[in-house]
């Protein structure tokens, strides 16, 4: 499963398949104090249950360590794997 990443100065996504009618996708917007807010993330039925919103966050979350940014979540996803687990408490904004 490819992962592919797009930003720019202001929006990013993450996704699974095609940019334009991706698979799977989580988008976040770049926010001062260099902080990338997810906003929103969704999991094609033909992928779901194989934890493919778990696998875009741990991409993020390594590009968050390399690239020495935090990781805000609006998406209530996100807030949810955040509050299970505690393997993004070095990344979490």
């Amino acid at each position: 499963m490819n992962i592919e990443i797009t930003e720019n100065a202001q929006i990013g996504k993450l996704y699974i398949g095609e940019e334009k009618n991706p698979k799977a996708a989580m988008e976040f917007t770049i926010e001062s104090g260099n902080i990338r807010n997810v906003k929103h993330t969704e999991v094609s039925e033909e992928l779901k249950g194989q934890s493919v919103g778990r696998k875009l966050l741990d991409n993020l979350a390594e590009k968050a360590r390399k690239e020495n940014f935090k990781i805000k979540a609006d998406c209530s996803y996100v807030q949810h794997v955040f509050e299970k687990y505690d393997d993004y408490d070095d990344v979490k904004a």
